[in-house]
C-alpha cells in the first residue's frame, strides 16, 4: 500500500513482485494536481501499468485517474451520487458482469465522461452514465465504491467532503447498511473474479 496523501513517494513503475494496481478513492478531483500534488505522478504510474499489460481496477476517484491517464476526460456529473444507486449493463464482459440490476455504493460528484479511446463501456447508472469501464486486458474503472460498508460510510459523513456536503443529506449510512447483503452478494463475486483472473495472469508470465 502507497500512503501518498500521507507523503509516501509513487513510484515511476510497479515492483516485479506486484502483480496489480488498485487506485483507489479521495476527496480531490482526477485533476487537482494542485491540492493533491501525487496526482501526475500516480496518472503517469497508472498509464505506465496499463501500458505494460499488468492489471489495474481504479475506484471511484482511482477510476477517474484510470480515465485521464489513458486520454479520457473527466467532468462534473449534474447531480451527485451519494448513497446507493442501481447500476445497469450495457455490454458484457468475462470478468465485470453486474447484470440487468444491480446496488451499488456512490459517493462522487466526478466521472468519467469521454473514455479513452479504445475503452469499452461496460456500465451505467441513470445518474452517471459511466459507471463502469475496461480500457485494456483486466484493466477497470469502477466509478462506484464496493470496498465500502456503511462503518466506512459513517467515517465520511463525520468528515464531509464537498460531494456530500452539496448533496443535501445528513446520513445515507443507514441505507447502505440495509442493503449490505445483496451488495456483498454481488461486489464480492466481481472482484473475486478478477482476482482470480490476476492470479492466473501473474502465474503465466
Amino acid at each position: 500500500t502507497i500512503k501518498a496523501f500521507a507523503g509516501e513517494a509513487i513510484p515511476a513503475e510497479l515492483p516485479p513482485h506486484v502483480s496489480a494496481l488498485i487506485p483507489l478513492g479521495g476527496a480531490m478531483g482526477a485533476l487537482d494536481d494542485l491540492v493533491a500534488p501525487w496526482l501526475p505522478a500516480e496518472r503517469t504510474l497508472i498509464q505506465k501499468t496499463v501500458s505494460d499489460g499488468t492489471p489495474v481496477i481504479g475506484i471511484c476517484l482511482g477510476a477517474q485517474l484510470l480515465g485521464a491517464a489513458m486520454g479520457g476526460t473527466v467532468s462534473r456529473l449534474d447531480s451527485n451520487e451519494i448513497g446507493i444507486y442501481e447500476i445497469s449493463q450495457v455490454a458484457l464482459d468475462d470478468i465485470m458482469n453486474v447484470g440487468e440490476s444491480t446496488l451499488s455504493t456512490q459517493w462522487h460528484e466526478d466521472y468519467v465522461s469521454v473514455l479513452p479511446q479504445g475503452a469499452t463501456l461496460l456500465a451505467k447508472s441513470d445518474t452517471c452514465p459511466t459507471q463502469i469501464f475496461k480500457v485494456a486486458e483486466l484493466c477497470y474503472g469502477i466509478q462506484c465504491h464496493p470496498e465500502a460498508d456503511a462503518s466506512i460510510v459513517e467515517l465520511w459523513e463525520e468528515k464531509p467532503d464537498n460531494a456530500f456536503k452539496s448533496f443535501g443529506l445528513q446520513k445515507v449510512s443507514d441505507s447502505i447498511r440495509a442493503a449490505e447483503p445483496e451488495l456483498a452478494a454481488s461486489w464480492k463475486q466481481l472482484i473475486q473474479n478478477w482476482g482470480r483472473a490476476v492470479l492466473k495472469a501473474s502465474a503465466e508470465k
